[in-house]
């Protein structure tokens, strides 16, 4: 019955957004879907022959990062596109964890081997500076300033998006059909609950190797079967690419019952209600948003496209999720830049057909890559996105 209601919900959702799904732009319903251009030999330019060449005219020889700060905001006040930011920056070896950028910390240009990079020049309370001596049993002596007590969201290092890439994106993932059959399940709690949140204790079926206390995700497909009909087009049945699973909240293991072959769970977090048959996967622990450093994509694609949002709405805006064209066949790596374009339309000037130039329309960043495919994070925006604009080499 349970399952029959939301199937039933989710047709009628549908059928009620379809009918809202038209872009104010006339011109966009009747943009045909972009195409990817790659070359197997990796021929577009990657690197900067010279690293002054990324800089703006105008920049500050000395920036103290603030509390609220993003990478993706700091790269900007120095560079002239912030993907150059892998191509400048230096660890200061004096530093602990210099490639890590905390709240407090100096950052300021220097010439390094006749070349202009940003670096820590003053790291704050949160580092500590490594004297250069060591202990008896050589390990690095690290000096920290005295401090008073601080908030948690202070000493948090600095990352990509701040907060809303890890609320909106980090745990996002993609799985096909088959794999999905073989994960374990949520069954339900001891009670007769249709959802099921936080401070409940719920059971999952298929779970009898977990430990005590290890942590998972529970997570959900969402819409229809991932398909890049571009790619394929021309063909009867495109195949399925996989399935979109969101987020929905992390479980730490009680313990397993041999004779129900369950094994209960405790819900820890629930960004929304649980149900029943949502499937529990591993949390990665390598999934921090520190990892993302921007930069320019591999030297194989100049262009992509957008396979599909991950939201219910016809547009696309900051902060969002997307699937792309690009995945590992064609070298997509995780921190990726791509500029997102509007192509203009096709107008008849004196009986010739002219290409209006199109126009930026924002900045996505790769943060998880597939096969044939790679989940995107819109950082940047200036106006609506739609599924028709292109993705372009920056």
């Amino acid at each position: 019955m349970y399952k029959s209601q939301l199937k039933g919900l989710g047709i009628a959702l549908a059928v009620v957004l379809a009918g809202c799904t038209s872009p104010r732009d006339p011109f966009l319903n009747r943009q045909e879907r972009p195409t990817e251009l790659c070359l197997n030999d990796g021929s577009f330019p990657r690197q900067l022959a010279n690293t002054d060449d990324a800089f703006q005219q105008q920049y500050p020889m000395r920036y103290v990062v603030k509390k609220g700060d993003t990478l993706w905001g700091i790269s900007k006040r120095f560079l002239i596109q912030p993907w150059y930011w892998t191509n400048i920056w230096y660890d200061n070896p004096q530093v602990k964890n210099p490639h890590l950028i905390y709240p407090g910390d100096v950052l300021s240009v220097v010439a390094i081997n006749g070349q202009k990079r940003v670096t820590i020049v003053e790291a704050g309370e949160y580092h500590g500076v490594d004297t250069g001596r060591t202990t008896r049993d050589g390990l690095p002596i690290i000096r920290y300033s005295p401090h008073m007590r601080v908030d948690n969201f202070g000493s948090r290092p600095v990352s990509i998006a701040g907060d809303a890439i890890q609320a909106h994106a980090l745990k996002t993932r993609i799985l096909r059909p088959n794999e999905i059959q073989n994960l374990p399940f949520v069954l339900g709690d001891a009670g007769d609950y249709l959802t099921l949140t936080e401070q409940q204790e719920i059971y999952a079926k298929g779970m009898n190797n977990a430990q005590q206390g290890q942590t998972y995700g529970i997570f959900r497909p969402i819409g229809e079967p991932i398909v890049d009909q571009a790619k394929y087009k021309g063909q009867k049945q495109a195949p399925a690419v996989g399935y979109e699973m969101r987020y929905i909240g992390e479980v730490g293991v009680v313990g397993y019952d041999v004779a129900t072959d369950l094994t209960k769970l405790h819900i820890q977090e629930a960004v929304e209600p649980m149900h029943e048959e949502d499937v529990v996967l591993p949390i990665d622990a390598h999934e921090d948003p520190l990892n993302y450093f921007p930069k320019m994509p591999s030297g194989q694609c100049s262009r992509g496209y957008i396979i599909r949002s991950s939201n219910i709405y016809p547009t696309i805006k900051e902060f969002d999720t997307v699937i792309t064209s690009f995945g590992r066949d064609n070298g997509a790596e995780v921190g990726d830049i791509w500029k997102i374009v509007r192509e203009g339309p096709a107008r008849q000037m004196k009986g010739q057909p002219v290409q209006v130039p199109g126009r930026q329309v924002g900045y996505l960043m790769i943060i998880r890559v597939y096969d044939d495919v790679s989940i995107g994070f819109v950082l940047d925006s200036n106006e609506s996105i739609y599924e028709t604009d292109s993705l372009v080499r920056p």
